[in-house]
């Protein structure tokens, strides 16, 4: 076991306590991380819809603030932008309560859709993302996300919330962009309306794939492509901007039809450390998931971003065993564990989502 990959996982009743105390078990290596250039940039999550709960919390940003400031951090920048203008990222930095938070505290907030000079391009692969030029180019950048089930990625984490600091026009990263366009007093009846969907949708996938396998249909073929390119695009958004310090919240977290449409899950748990793919995969690993089993922490694995076999990472404070608690996942979940990234696993394996088809040509050639 690699005792320099180190995961805090703390559960306790009072949210910026517990955010506070997993930082304070890992304050050695988020002193190396700030001591990098004194400063930080912080990305935090801002629910497209607007609930504060679905939201990174403000005792979450403020007990974050304390420790990088302790650490040596003499100038911190919140970063943030919006898929959807309304309501802004800067209205949401009011409404949340950030920046009567943080008052007399060297925090900066910066709201990316208003200002011109905040985008620098960057390479991924084909074409190039517009990513945050304050958090790309800071020597210690942390990821504030909260804990999600996700309708593309399975778990919408510490690695998925960076698509906050991408240009608007740049996030191509889930299936259910359309949910941002409900009014505010409809979001409840439409969750529910969701959670009733999914549960249909999960049964019927379960269902076909008693036996061992599932043949998808056409259209869900074209999900999973679209899953496999959002996964690559994430991966090239990781590699140029990957969190020095991840913290993900799971006191109020989502679970269902997450990102958008799930309902509230809470853990109670905070999980921190400044191994990105690490700090998620406990998180998945918390939230009932295997994360080797979720494409974009095997991918990151694969690519050096970090290490997602648990068996390789140092907990400190509770173990995660203890503070597991299955949620209930997307309804798309079943259907998302087949996807393919476009490549072989490490091993050489086949992607998943073809190797049914192939079993069926063996077999008919044989005929």
């Amino acid at each position: 076991m690699d005792d320099a990959i180190r995961v805090a996982v703390v559960q306790g009743d009072r949210r910026r306590g517990a955010v506070a105390q997993a930082l304070a078990l890992i304050a050695d290596d988020v002193r190396a991380a700030v001591q990098r250039c004194g400063s930080a940039a912080v990305a935090p999550t801002l629910d497209e819809l607007g609930r504060a709960w679905a939201s990174t919390d403000r005792d979450a940003l403020s007990a974050t603030v304390d420790a990088l400031a302790a650490a040596g951090a003499e100038t911190i920048d919140v970063v943030a932008s919006k898929a959807d203008a309304r309501p802004s990222a800067s209205s949401c930095f009011e409404s949340l309560g950030y920046v009567a938070e943080t008052d007399g505290r060297p925090v900066a907030y910066h709201d990316l859709d208003a200002e011109a000079d905040a985008w620098a391009a960057r390479d991924a692969g084909p074409g190039s993302l517009r990513v945050s030029k304050a958090f790309v180019e800071s020597g210690c950048r942390v990821s504030l996300a909260v804990a999600k089930t996700h309708g593309t990625f399975r778990l919408g984490l510490g690695l998925p919330g960076l698509a906050s600091i991408l240009h608007r026009d740049d996030r191509r990263f889930d299936d259910d962009a359309c949910a941002r366009r409900i009014p505010a007093r409809l979001v409840p009846a439409c969750s529910s309306l969701e959670t009733w969907r999914g549960r249909v949708a999960r049964s019927w996938l379960k269902l076909r794939s008693i036996g061992g396998g599932m043949r998808p249909t056409g259209a869900e073929r074209r999900r999973l492509d679209r899953a496999g390119r959002a996964v690559e695009r994430l991966m090239a958004l990781a590699a140029v901007a990957a969190p020095r310090i991840s913290v993900v919240d799971g006191f109020t977290g989502m679970h269902g039809q997450g990102p958008r449409l799930g309902t509230m899950l809470r853990l109670g748990t905070v999980i921190a450390g400044t191994d990105p793919v690490a700090v998620d995969a406990v998180a998945a690993a918390i939230m009932g998931f295997d994360p080797l089993d979720v494409a974009y922490l095997r991918r990151a694995q694969t690519a050096g971003l970090g290490v997602a076999d648990l068996a390789a990472i140092t907990i400190v404070g509770e173990p995660w065993s203890q503070v597991r608690r299955r949620c209930r996942r997307h309804a798309a979940d079943r259907l998302l564990r087949l996807v393919s990234t476009g490549v072989a696993d490490a091993d050489g394996a086949p992607a998943p989502h073809f190797a049914r088809r192939r079993r069926r040509s063996r077999r008919s050639s044989r005929v």
